[in-house]
């Protein structure tokens, strides 16, 4: 009878052992909803998701300043190549300001690095003004494809207190390994920095001037011309900012509409 019993319960197991292996599992992974606010608009969302980096600042591959003024001029030239090459694929405006003066990157290495020449990366340096934000971003990118990015500051996500933005990059360059500036800005917030902004930096210039040659704190009347003359920069540059946005929605229902129209 104990043979029995057990012959009969070596047969439910291996049949319950067999069952289990038999079940076949589902491998294929779990393809996530399609979320429209979060690909609404491509290149802004990635503009504004570009990360600004953290960490040390970015050093040369020498502290002798008087090495990197001899390769400065081949730097220069090199980054206006690659930068005309973006510039015309982007139909992006590029502006190449002459090399900073050894005077001015000396004093800016004792000011700010400590005598440290390694830390110094605009002596060469070059912009890029984009009409939009779908610009703007390939530029970014080739940028990114055909140099060594080091150091980002996205002021597009994390802009300053007086609104203004752009994207500020070093990066190394592939030829003479140096390491130089490159501003992406949009069109209208640079004129309003170089317009607008500009006087109203001078106009608060002016005032702070008053006060310090009378030798005086400023007054309340002082102070609140000041703060309405910075609340009237922040207005352009949010007014602008907000004008790119829509743009950039703009150029995204065109592009949904021109897919769905190829598609019927």
């Amino acid at each position: 009878m104990n043979r029995i019993f057990r012959t009969f319960f070596i047969f439910l197991l291996l049949l319950t052992t067999r069952n289990a292996v038999a079940v076949t599992v589902d491998t294929n992974p779990v393809k996530p909803i399609y979320d429209v606010n979060q690909t609404l608009v491509d290149d802004l969302d990635s503009l504004l998701k570009l990360a600004s980096t953290s960490g040390g600042l970015p050093q040369q591959d020498t502290s002798d300043l008087n090495q990197l003024f001899e390769r400065a001029p081949l730097a220069q030239t090199e980054l206006t190549q690659l930068l005309e090459n973006i510039s015309q694929d982007s139909h992006t405006h590029l502006l190449i300001p002459d090399i900073k003066s050894y005077q001015r990157a000396q004093q800016k290495i004792d000011r700010k690095f400590d005598g440290d020449a390694s830390y110094i990366t605009d002596i060469a340096r070059a912009t890029l003004v984009a009409d939009d934000v779908k610009t703007l971003m390939q530029s970014y990118r080739t940028l990114a494809e055909t140099t060594e990015v080091v150091q980002v500051k996205n002021r597009f996500s994390e802009p300053k207190a007086s609104g203004y933005r752009d994207l500020n990059l070093l990066v190394k360059l592939p030829q003479t390994k140096m390491i130089v500036e490159v501003q992406l800005h949009l069109s209208e917030i640079a004129d309003i920095k170089s317009g607008p902004e500009h006087q109203v930096y001078e106009q608060i210039q002016n005032i702070e001037a008053v006060a310090q040659l009378e030798h005086r704190p400023l007054t309340d009347m002082e102070m609140m011309q000041i703060v309405k003359l910075r609340q009237s920069s922040h207005k352009l540059y949010h007014k602008a900012w907000l004008s790119y946005k829509r743009q950039s929605l703009a150029q995204f229902d065109t592009t949904q509409i021109g897919d769905q129209t190829q598609a019927a």
